[in-house]
C-alpha cells in the first residue's frame, strides 16, 4: 500500500512507495539516492529535510547545489514550493542565507562553487550542521563532498548527509564512495528508476522518455532505469560503424594464430587489450584489463596471470605499447615504462612502438582503418568483433570487477573533442581525452599501427642485448 509522503499534517497529492519510501525514511549517516530522470529524487530529499527540521527544533541543515545559479534557478524554487505545500512559514535571513523555521531550525541555502582555489570551501566553512543535502552531486568534486561531510557536528542532533545525483558511471567518485553492493558501513546507495515514480507521472511523460531513449540506447540504463552506466556527452567516434548487437559476441581464441597485445600506460590507469587477426583479415578483439590507481608493475603482474589463464598455449605473442613509455621520465628516473614491461617478459621478447603513435593525424588514420573493418565482411563473417566476456576493471581500492569498457567506448564512451586542432595548417578533429575510455581505444590504435598487414614501414622495438641488462635510457632500444 502507498504511504503518505510526509509526517506533516497536510493533505498531499504525491505519494511514495517501495524504494522511494525507503529513501524518505532512511537514517544512514551517508545516503546516496541516485537514479533516473523524473524519479522524484530531489523532492524526496527536500521532504526529508523538512521532516527533520520540523521534528528537531534548532536543527541546522544545508541545502546545496554546486553552482549558485543552479541553486537560485532550480533548487531554491522547488524548496519554496514544497514549503508552501506543507503550509510552513519561514523567515529568510538575507545576511546569512538561511530560512529560519518557527521552531528555530535553520536551512542554509547555498551554491558551493567558490571563485578560486584559495576559497574552495569558503561557502560552508564555519557552519555547524546536523544535516547536509546536495542536489546533483555528480557536478561537484569529491573533496568538497568530504569537507561537507565533516561539517556534521551539531551536538544533540542526528547527523546525515544526503546526495541525489543522476545515475553515474562506475568510474565516478560517487560510485567509489557508494559501492552498489552497499558493503561500506554507514553508507547506503538506493537506485531509483523512472518506473519507481510512475504512479506520480503522466503516461505521456514515460512514453516520451522511452521514445527518446529506446531499447538499445546507451543512456537508457542511466536515464530511465536509474542504474549506473555510460553518461557521456559528445558524438561517438565510431558512430555509424560500430554496431553492438552485430559486433559484440563470443569470440574463440585460436592458439595457432599470433596473439597481439597493447599496453597504454595511462598515469596510474594502465590498460591492456589483446586481439587476433584471422587469416581472412577479420580483427577480433578478445579481451582486456583496465587498471585503476595501479602502478605499472603491479598491473603487469595481473596481465601476465590473466593472459596465461584466458589464452593458454600461445605460440606467438606480439607486444606493442604507448611510445610515451619509451623515454626517460622528466623526473630523471632511470627506468621508463618499457623497461618496467621488460621484467614481465622472456629475455628476448620484443616490445614494439612507434614514436608518432599519438600524433593526431596518425590516430585519426587508425580510427579510419578500424571503422573500415567494422563495416566489412570476410569469408568467415563480420570483419570486426569484440568478445562479450573477457573484460575486467582491476582497482587498487575496489578489487576486480567486470566492465565492458572497450565496447562501451566504441558505442558511445569514446567521443570527438570539441577542440579542433591544426595539422599541416588544416583543421582536424581529434578524440577526446577523458581519462577512461581513451585508454582501450589507444591500445586498439597501437595494435593497428604496429601489426596491421596493410602497413609495411618498420616499427621501433625494444630488445635487450646479450648479457647483463643495463638500466640507462635507450640502452636496448632497437
Amino acid at each position: 500500500m502507498p504511504k503518505a509522503a510526509a509526517t506533516l499534517e497536510r493533505a498531499l497529492t504525491m505519494t511514495w512507495r517501495g524504494k522511494q519510501w525507503d529513501a524518505l525514511t532512511d537514517t544512514t549517516h551517508a545516503l546516496d539516492v541516485e537514479g533516473a530522470l523524473r524519479a522524484s529524487k530531489t523532492t524526496i530529499a527536500l521532504w526529508k529535510e523538512i521532516n527533520a527540521l520540523v521534528a528537531h527544533p534548532g536543527m541546522h541543515t544545508l541545502l546545496a547545489r554546486w553552482t549558485e545559479d543552479a541553486m537560485q534557478t532550480v533548487l531554491k524554487p522547488i524548496w519554496r514550493s514544497i514549503l508552501e505545500k506543507a503550509g510552513l512559514r519561514v523567515r529568510w535571513n538575507a545576511m546569512e542565507h538561511y530560512d529560519e523555521f518557527p521552531n528555530g531550525a535553520r536551512a542554509y541555502v547555498r551554491g558551493l562553487k567558490a571563485q578560486d582555489q584559495q576559497t574552495r570551501y569558503a561557502k560552508f566553512r564555519g557552519l555547524t550542521l546536523s544535516r547536509v543535502y546536495i542536489d546533483q552531486a555528480e557536478e561537484m568534486p569529491r573533496d568538497v563532498y568530504h569537507e561537507l561531510k565533516a561539517r556534521l557536528s551539531q551536538k544533540g542532533y542526528p547527523h546525515q548527509i544526503v546526495i541525489t545525483p543522476q545515475a553515474v558511471e562506475e568510474t565516478h567518485w560517487i560510485a567509489k564512495e557508494f559501492p552498489a553492493d552497499n558493503t561500506v558501513p554507514h553508507r547506503r546507495y538506493i537506485p531509483l528508476s523512472v518506473y519507481d515514480n510512475a504512479h506520480n507521472l503522466d503516461a505521456d511523460t514515460i512514453r516520451n522518455l522511452e521514445e527518446t531513449y529506446p531499447l538499445g540506447h546507451p543512456k537508457r540504463q542511466t536515464l530511465l532505469n536509474g542504474l549506473r552506466g555510460m553518461n557521456v556527452i559528445g558524438d561517438p567516434v565510431y558512430a555509424g560503424a560500430f554496431n553492438r548487437r552485430l559486433h559484440e559476441r563470443a569470440l574463440v581464441f585460436n592458439p595457432k594464430l599470433p596473439l597481439e597485445e597493447a599496453i597504454d600506460f595511462g598515469k596510474h590507469h594502465p590498460c591492456w587489450v589483446a586481439r587476433q587477426v584471422d587469416p581472412f583479415g577479420a580483427v577480433l578483439v578478445l579481451g582486456g584489463i583496465q587498471g585503476e590507481d595501479l602502478f605499472l608493475d603491479d598491473f603487469m603482474r595481473t596481465v601476465t596471470r590473466y593472459r596465461e589463464e584466458r589464452f593458454p598455449g600461445v605460440l606467438e605473442l606480439k607486444t606493442c605499447c604507448d611510445p610515451a613509455g619509451s623515454h626517460q621520465s622528466s623526473q630523471g628516473l632511470r627506468q621508463n615504462g618499457v623497461e618496467i614491461l621488460r621484467a614481465h617478459y622472456p629475455a628476448r621478447h620484443r616490445i614494439h612502438f612507434q614514436d608518432n603513435s599519438n600524433a593526431p593525424d596518425v590516430r585519426l588514420a587508425m580510427v579510419e582503418e578500424l571503422a573500415k573493418a567494422m563495416r566489412q565482411r570476410t569469408a568467415t563473417g563480420e570483419g570486426f568483433g569484440v568478445d562479450d566476456t573477457r573484460w575486467l576493471l582491476v582497482s587498487a581500492r575496489r578489487g576486480v570487477s567486470t566492465w565492458k569498457f572497450y565496447a562501451d567506448g566504441l558505442e558511445s564512451g569514446y567521443v570527438w573533442s570539441d577542440q579542433v586542432i591544426s595539422v599541416s595548417r588544416k583543421p582536424q578533429r581529434q578524440p577526446k581525452k577523458d581519462g577512461w575510455y581513451e585508454h582501450a581505444q589507444n591500445c586498439a590504435e597501437y595494435l593497428q599501427l604496429n601489426f596491421s598487414t596493410r602497413r609495411q614501414r618498420p616499427t621501433t622495438a625494444s630488445e635487450p642485448p646479450p648479457g647483463p641488462r643495463p638500466l640507462g635510457p635507450g640502452s636496448w632500444m632497437g
